[in-house]
């Protein structure tokens, strides 16, 4: 039981009375230094009698040297104390500079089986994980420049590449119209890929939203089926839709997103003559929509990236999409306060369920 109370108790000795111990320790280490100095040279020097002058005198004495020694062993004992705090200044102006590398040593020998030695040792592997979590932004805004800038440089340069065809004399109608086609292709691409980066980074910056809409799920995913399939008009699938009316309040426009992203990649991953299967439910807590394809599944591997920026399963979509959607949808399920989780098997097709609170 005793054991189990140690464990619980988050410093081994809080900084306040550490600090009044020492103080205390020296305060009494220095007076009785103080008197022993004074009654050995009364010993020593004085022969004469004992009187209220006397003793006035010694007592001063005794304060002004206990001042003196107490002063002396405060000014080496906060060497001691204040250490650790210059180690964290001078790790902070590294962090400003942009060293996210840096990392400050703590002796974990004297945490014991309590969680930080005392506030300075809690200030200190707190700001590891922040220098951490700071790097590991570093890595993601590189990455995250790098693939924007191969991301645009891709339709950018087929785009001049079709262009300078078409400049060229000698090109037969159709050949003109074919490459106007190709050129028309990536602009548009172009231009999703820039709408859904704005739309990420407005995500990115968004806290708060509006519930305010009173929103028909059910009729939602039906508009984005007739839509997606307009624009997957040379894919036949197959729906088969398990729900009644799914009536919560919310943000129309977020929500819309939500199911157009997801709907279109069951679309995009499913075979040609498959079914996608969505179910939807609403209960006293969460608004629940799974929806599953047949596709070829994902690893799990694969899985824990998936909501990751730019990153696509497979290599042969690339000029489907920009791998944003997911990062949408999972900005947004996260700004609604709810969950996204992906069950997928290789060849068993994939399931991605969406849990939205009420």
């Amino acid at each position: 039981m005793g054991k189990k109370k140690i464990k619980n108790r988050k410093f081994r000795t809080s900084l306040r009375i550490y600090f009044s111990g020492v103080f205390i320790a020296t305060l009494c280490t220095a007076c009785v230094i103080s008197y022993s100095i004074v009654l050995a040279g009364m010993k020593l020097f004085y022969n004469g009698e004992i009187t209220m002058v006397v003793v006035l005198i010694i007592s001063l004495l005794v304060c002004l040297l206990t001042m003196i020694f107490g002063g002396v062993m405060f000014w080496f004992g906060s060497l001691h104390l204040t250490k650790p705090l210059s180690q964290i200044s001078d790790a902070a102006k590294k962090v400003a500079d942009g060293d996210f590398g840096i990392n400050i040593e703590r002796n974990e020998k004297r945490r014991g089986e309590y969680e930080f030695t005392n506030e300075i040792d809690e200030l200190a592997i707190n700001f590891n994980k922040m220098a951490k979590e700071l790097k590991g932004m570093e890595y993601i805004r590189k990455d995250f420049i790098s693939n924007v800038s191969h991301e645009l440089q891709t339709p950018v340069a087929a785009i001049t590449g079709f262009t300078e065809i078409l400049l060229e004399e000698g090109l037969s109608r159709e050949e003109q119209q074919e490459y106007l086609l190709l050129v028309n292709k990536e602009s548009i691409r172009l231009s999703h890929l820039c709408e859904n980066m704005l739309r990420m980074s407005r995500l990115d910056n968004q806290q708060i939203v509006v519930k305010k809409d009173k929103v028909r799920v059910d009729e939602q995913i039906r508009k984005c089926i007739i839509m997606l399939s307009e624009k997957w008009s040379d894919k036949t699938r197959e729906y088969e839709l398990e729900f009644q009316e799914l009536i919560i309040q919310n943000d129309s426009d977020l929500l819309m997103q939500i199911w157009s992203n997801l709907i279109d990649n069951a679309i995009k991953y499913s075979p040609e003559n498959s079914t996608i299967g969505i179910i939807g439910k609403v209960d006293e807590q969460f608004l629940t929509i799974t929806i599953k394809n047949e596709g070829k599944g994902i690893s799990i591997g694969k899985q824990q990236k998936i909501f990751d920026k730019f990153y696509q399963c497979e290599e042969s979509h690339k000029k489907q999409g920009s791998g944003l959607g997911l990062s949408i949808v999972k900005r947004i399920v996260e700004l609604l306060g709810g969950t996204i989780n992906c069950r997928s098997e290789v060849l068993e097709g994939t399931i991605m369920e969406v849990k939205i609170p009420l």
